[in-house]
C-alpha cells in the first residue's frame, strides 16, 4: 500500500484531487465522474485501516459521497428526479461501505436498490420522449457501475440470489445503451496546485488529509488525537468541567453509544435554564415526538425553514444557517455528521427514546454532549427555541447541545465566528469594516475565492445604530446574519443573507424594495425576482458589498482547517502566580512557544533566491469554564529574529497583536522553513488563572513546543539602598550600585560561547536597567567600549538585558534604576546556556577609610589646565602623609559642574617637599559624570614616614568649578589641601 508508483493509495490521493480541482472551477460533470471513481478507490482502501484512521477515511467517504450526490441533482434539468437520485446515490455509497466492512449481504441489498432506482429515473426519462442529455449518460454510468460492483459482490455470496431470496436482477435494454466512463478522465495526473493569496489557504490542500497519513486535520474541522503531555492532561480535564457540568473530550469509542432505550431518555444534567422570556411563556416542556410525530432531523435542503426564536442567539443561529446552507450547496456534511444517533450514511436520524449525542468543539477539543429531546413549547404550542417551521427538529437539538455546555438558554450572546468554530472546529477570522486598516478589495477577493471552493463559512454583524435609522434600513442593531452565497454579478459584488429571525430583511440598495437596481439581467444571474419576494419575508435578501462595507461592523470567517496539511496543538495553563499580574514589559513567565516548519515540495521549495515561506496560520483560543463577560484582553506576539529562544521583553516583533477580550486570537504569517519563531501569549491584567489551546496550521511540517528555558539559572536578591540606590550612567553616583562578577565558565571541550538572559525585577514600579562590563573587577569609569551588553531603555519594575555568544571569561554585572535613591528590593536572575558563576563585588572604598574633600578650580588661581607636569604646583593638591605601607585609591568628582569639565587625578612621590615620580593616574582626561579614579595603588614603606602629592586639575586652563575628592585608605593616613 505505501509504493510510491501504482499504489492503490496513491491512486486514490491522485483521484480526490481531481474531483476537487474540477468541483472548484466549476466543470460538475468531470467532478462527478472522478468523485465516483475516488468513492470506489476509497471503499477498495478502507480493508487496510483500523480504528480512528479508519473512521476518518469513512467520513471522507461519506462526504465525497454527498458532494457526487449533490453534483448529479445539479447537473438534472428535472427537480423531480433529485430526491430520487439522492436515494440511488446514497444506496450505492452506503453499499460500498457495508462491503468495505465485509457485509456482502447488506451491500448486495443496497446495491440492488441503488439500481432499481437508477433504472426507473432512466425510463421515466425515456417514457417523456427526452433524447439522451450528459445527464441521462452520467445518471447510466453510475447504475452501470452500481451493476458491475453488485455483481463483484454477488460473487463473495455463497446463495446467487438477492436477501429476499429472488435471482439476482441483470439489467439489460436501458443499461445496455450505457457509455463506459471515459478512461482518460481516471488515469489524467492530478493537476498542480496554484499559489494563491498570501493570506488565503491552498485550495488544492482540501483533500490533503487522505494523501498524507500524517496529517492531523480534516475539512470538517477534526484533529487527529496527539498524545498529551500530563500537564496537557491536567489541562484537558480542568477546562472539561464547563458551568457546573462536565463535557469529556470525544473517544473513537463514543460512537458505540447506546441509543436504542425501552423508555424516553432524560438527561441526568436535568433542563437548561430558560431564559426569563421563555419562563414568563412557559407552558411545558415536550417531546420532539410529541410535538410533531416522527419528526426529522436536518432532512429538509437549505436553511429557509429555520426561525430564531427567544433566545437572544442570532449569533448561534446565523452559525447554523450558514452550516446547513453548506451542507446543501456543497452536498458535504458539515454539522450532521457529529449528531447521533445517525443512519447507514451517517445522517441524523429520529430517535423514539429520544436521547442524542452531539459532537461540539469546545475548549480545544471535540467534546460529547449528551441530551434529550425535550423542548420548551409555549400555551399556543410553539416552541421557545429555535425551530424548523417545517417540523424539522435537528435546529433545536442542536441548539439545545450548544446552550447546553454554554449555561443554558439565557444565553448573553456571543459572535457567529465563535459559534462556528464550536459547531464545525473550522478556523475563525474576524475582519472589523469599520477599522482603518480594512482593506474591501482584499476582502472581497479571499471572501469569493474560498466560497466559490466552498473553503469558508460567512456572517456578517452590524453595530450599534439608531433606531430610525436601523428601521429605514430594514436592519437590527447588533445582530448576526448569516451569508448563503458570494457573487459578482453585472459588474456589482453581492452577498445573498439570511436574518436569523427569518424576517425583517434588508430595504436599501438592490433590496426587494430597491425598483430601479434590480434589471432584467441581474435577475437572471441572481435567480432572483423582487416583484415575487416582496411578499414572501423569510429574511433572506441580496446586498450589495458596498452597502456592507457601510453599513455592517464585521465580517466574520470560518476557514476550513483541512486546506492545510498540517497542524500542530498544545494546551497549557497560565497560572496566577507565573509573572507579574500587569506584564506589558515583562515576558519572562509568560506563556512561550517555539514554532519550526520544515521544507516542503508541495509549500516551499529551494530556488536561486533561497526556499519560499509557507503560509502558517496561528490561533489561540482561550478556554471558557463560564459563560459570562470576558474582561480578559489577550496578545498574541510572533518573533522572527528571536531563534526560538524565549523572549523577556517585547520588542521588535515581526507581528505585534492586539489586545482583545475575545476567546480567539488568529495570526497569519509567512514562515521561512528551517527558521524558528517564537510565539508569546500576553496579558494586561491577570486577574486569575487562564487556560488556552495554541493550534498552528500550515502547508509544510511544523513543530510547536515550548520555548526553551537556560540551562543554567541562578537568582540573586538585594536591594537599592541609600549608599547603593546610584541612578543611571548621567548620574554621578551610578558606580555606588549593586555591582556582580559574572564568570563564564564554559564546558570542557574547545573554548565555547554563551548565550542566555538576565533579566533584573524591582519590588516597587522604578524604571531600572542592567549593563555588563568587561573585566569582572569593580567598574570605576563607564565607557560604552566596554560595554557587552544592555537592556536599553529603562524599563518600570522589569527588563531584560539578552547574552549572546559571550566567551569565556568574567564580566561585571552593574543594575540600576533611572533615579538615585530610588529605594526598593530587587530580584536579579541570570540563565546561561554554559555553567557560570556569580558574585557581588565590594562597592568602591568597601573596608576602607574614607575621606571626602572639597575644593575648587579658580581661574587666574589655581586652575592651570593640563597636562599636570607642567603646571602641577598650581594646581590644587592634597598631601599625603603615610607610617606605613598601605593600599589607596582617589576619585575625582564635579558633581555639581555644567558643562562637565574634562578632568584627571594622579599621585605623585614628594620627598622633601620635592616633586617626585608619579605613583598612580586615572589616566585621560575625561567628562563622566563618574569622575575619575585611580587604581587601588600602594603607597609608603614599612615602618616608615612618607609623603605623597594628590594633584586634581583639568584639561582647559580657567575652569571656574567645584569638585570632590574621595581617599579610601586600608590604614590610617593624613591628607590634608595644600594652600596655594
Amino acid at each position: 500500500m505505501t509504493d510510491a508508483d501504482g499504489s492503490l493509495y496513491s491512486k486514490t490521493t491522485a483521484q480526490i484531487h481531481k474531483a476537487v480541482e474540477a468541483d472548484s472551477q466549476n466543470r460538475p460533470s468531470q467532478a462527478l465522474t472522478c468523485y465516483n471513481e475516488a468513492l470506489k478507490l476509497i471503499s477498495q482502501l478502507l480493508g487496510d485501516y483500523r480504528g480512528q484512521q479508519r473512521i476518518a477515511m469513512e467520513a471522507k467517504f461519506c462526504e465525497y459521497a454527498s458532494r457526487a450526490s449533490a453534483l448529479i441533482s445539479q447537473l438534472s434539468t428535472n427537480p423531480n428526479y433529485r430526491t430520487n437520485l439522492n436515494s440511488a446515490h446514497a444506496s450505492l455509497a452506503g453499499a460500498r461501505l457495508a462491503f468495505s466492512r465485509g457485509d456482502t449481504t447488506a451491500a448486495l441489498d443496497l446495491y440492488v436498490r441503488g439500481i432499481d432506482v437508477y433504472q426507473s429515473i432512466l425510463l421515466q426519462e425515456k417514457s417523456a420522449g427526452s433524447t439522451a442529455t450528459s445527464w441521462s449518460r452520467e445518471v447510466r454510468k453510475f447504475a452501470t457501475v452500481c451493476l458491475i460492483e453488485a455483481e463483484r459482490t454477488k460473487a463473495n455470496v455463497a446463495p446467487t440470489h438477492s436477501p429476499n431470496g429472488s435471482p439476482l436482477p441483470v439489467r439489460g435494454g436501458i443499461l445496455a445503451e450505457a457509455e463506459p466512463i471515459a478512461p482518460q478522465l481516471l488515469t489524467r495526473d492530478a493537476i498542480q496546485p496554484k499559489r494563491r493569496n498570501a493570506a488565503t489557504p491552498n485550495p488544492s490542500s482540501t483533500a490533503a488529509h487522505v494523501s498524507n497519513g500524517s496529517s492531523t486535520a480534516s475539512s470538517t474541522g477534526s484533529f487527529s488525537g496527539q498524545r498529551l503531555t500530563s500537564k496537557e492532561t491536567d489541562v484537558v480535564k480542568h477546562t472539561s468541567h464547563i458551568n457546573g457540568l462536565t463535557f469529556l473530550p470525544w473517544l473513537d469509542n463514543d460512537i458505540e453509544e447506546k441509543f436504542d432505550l425501552p423508555d424516553y431518555f432524560t438527561d441526568k444534567d436535568g433542563l437548561p435554564t430558560l431564559s426569563p422570556k421563555q419562563q414568563r411563556k412557559l407552558w411545558k416542556w415536550r417531546r420532539a415526538s410529541q410535538i410533531y410525530g416522527s419528526p426529522q432531523i436536518f432532512g429538509t435542503v437549505g436553511c429557509a425553514h429555520i426561525v430564531q426564536e427567544t433566545v437572544t442567539d442570532c449569533s448561534f443561529v446565523a452559525a447554523l444557517c450558514v452550516s446547513v446552507e453548506y451542507e446543501h450547496r456543497f452536498g458535504r456534511q458539515l454539522i450532521t455528521r457529529h449528531i447521533y444517533p445517525r443512519g447507514q450514511l451517517g445522517m441524523p436520524v429520529f430517535n423514539a427514546s429520544g436521547k442524542y449525542m452531539v459532537k461540539l468543539f469546545v475548549n480545544g477539543l471535540w467534546r460529547r454532549v449528551i441530551i434529550d429531546d425535550l423542548l420548551p413549547v409555549s400555551d399556543n404550542g410553539k416552541l421557545l427555541c429555535t425551530y424548523s417551521d417545517v417540523g424539522d427538529i435537528g435546529p433545536s437539538l442542536i441548539e439545545k447541545a450548544f446552550l447546553k455546555v454554554m449555561g443554558g438558554y439565557d444565553f448573553p450572546g456571543s459572535n457567529s465566528s465563535t459559534d462556528l468554530h464550536v459547531l464545525t472546529g473550522w478556523i475563525p477570522e474576524h475582519v472589523f469594516v469599520q477599522d482603518q486598516a480594512f482593506d474591501a478589495d482584499r476582502t472581497w477577493q479571499r471572501m469569493c475565492e474560498a466560497s466559490l471552493r466552498g473553503d469558508v463559512l460567512l456572517t456578517i454583524a452590524t453595530g450599534e445604530m439608531s433606531s430610525d435609522v436601523a428601521s429605514a434600513l430594514g436592519l437590527v442593531p447588533s445582530h448576526a446574519y448569516a451569508v448563503l452565497e458570494v457573487r459578482e454579478a453585472c459588474g456589482h459584488r453581492f452577498l445573498k443573507a439570511k436574518n436569523p429571525w427569518s424576517s425583517l430583511r434588508w430595504t436599501g440598495k438592490f433590496s426587494h424594495v430597491d425598483k430601479d437596481g434590480w434589471t432584467p439581467d441581474l435577475m437572471e444571474q441572481l435567480e432572483y425576482d423582487p416583484a415575487t419576494a416582496e411578499g414572501n419575508d423569510c429574511g433572506i435578501f441580496w446586498i450589495d458589498y458596498e452597502s456592507v462595507c457601510h453599513r455592517f461592523d464585521a465580517i466574520h470567517l470560518n476557514w476550513n482547517p483541512g486546506v492545510f496539511a498540517y497542524d500542530a496543538s498544545v494546551h497549557f495553563e497560565w497560572a496566577l502566580d507565573m509573572g507579574p499580574r500587569q506584564a506589558l514589559y515583562d515576558f519572562s513567565a509568560n506563556p512561550q512557544y517555539t514554532l519550526t516548519v520544515s521544507s516542503s515540495s508541495s509549500s516551499s521549495s529551494s530556488s536561486s533566491n533561497g526556499p519560499q515561506s509557507a503560509l502558517v496560520w496561528i490561533l489561540l483560543t482561550k478556554h471558557v469554564l463560564k459563560t459570562e463577560k470576558n474582561t480578559d484582553f489577550i496578545a498574541l506576539h510572533v518573533y522572527d529574529s528571536s531563534g526560538g529562544r524565549r523572549i523577556y521583553e517585547p520588542r521588535s516583533a515581526m507581528h505585534i497583536g492586539e489586545y482583545v477580550n475575545t476567546p480567539h486570537m488568529l495570526v497569519q504569517l509567512s514562515a521561512t522553513p528551517g527558521e524558528h519563531y517564537t510565539v508569546v501569549v500576553a496579558q494586561k491584567e491577570k486577574t486569575k488563572p487562564l487556560y488556552f489551546t495554541l493550534r498552528a496550521h500550515c502547508d509544510a511540517p511544523l513543530k510547536l513546543q515550548a520555548a526553551p528555558l537556560p540551562e543554567f539559572v541562578e537568582t540573586l536578591q538585594s536591594q537599592w539602598g541609600s549608599s547603593s540606590a546610584g541612578g543611571n550612567t548621567v548620574s554621578a553616583r551610578y558606580l555606588d550600585n549593586p555591582q556582580y562578577r559574572l564568570t563564564i565558565r564554559g564546558n570542557d571541550g574547545p573554548r565555547s560561547r554563551s548565550s542566555g538572559i538576565i533579566s533584573l525585577e524591582s519590588a516597587q514600579r522604578h524604571p531600572v536597567n542592567v549593563r555588563v562590563f568587561r573585566g569582572g573587577f569593580l567598574v570605576t569609569r563607564v565607557l560604552d567600549v566596554n560595554t557587552v551588553a544592555n537592556s536599553g531603555k529603562y524599563r518600570t519594575q522589569f527588563c531584560a538585558c539578552a547574552i549572546d555568544g559571550l566567551e569565556e571569561g568574567s564580566y561585571t554585572i552593574v543594575v540600576s534604576t533611572f533615579e538615585p535613591f530610588m529605594f526598593s528590593r530587587f530580584k536579579l536572575t541570570i540563565g546561561l546556556d554554559q555553567p557560570f558563576s556569580v558574585a557581588p563585588i565590594a562597592r568602591e572604598g568597601a573596608g576602607m577609610r574614607q575621606r571626602e574633600l572639597h575644593g575648587r578650580w579658580t581661574p587666574g588661581s589655581n586652575s592651570m589646565g593640563g597636562p599636570v607636569s607642567e603646571c602641577c604646583s598650581r594646581n590644587p593638591r592634597f598631601l599625603v602623609r603615610t607610617s606605613r605601607a598601605t593600599s589607596v585609591m582617589a576619585r575625582l568628582q564635579t558633581p555639581q559642574a555644567d558643562p562637565l569639565p574634562l578632568v584627571s587625578i594622579s599621585v605623585f612621590s614628594f620627598e622633601n617637599a620635592v616633586l617626585g615620580p608619579m605613583c598612580a593616574s586615572s589616566g585621560s582626561y575625561t567628562n563622566s559624570p563618574q569622575g575619575v579614579a585611580t587604581r587601588l595603588t600602594t603607597l609608603g614603606v614599612a615602618n616608615e614616614a612618607s609623603e605623597y602629592l594628590v594633584v586634581a586639575s583639568t584639561w582647559d586652563r580657567d575652569t571656574d568649578a567645584a569638585f570632590v575628592l574621595y581617599f579610601y585608605s586600608e590604614d590610617p593616613i593624613d591628607i590634608t589641601p595644600l594652600a596655594q
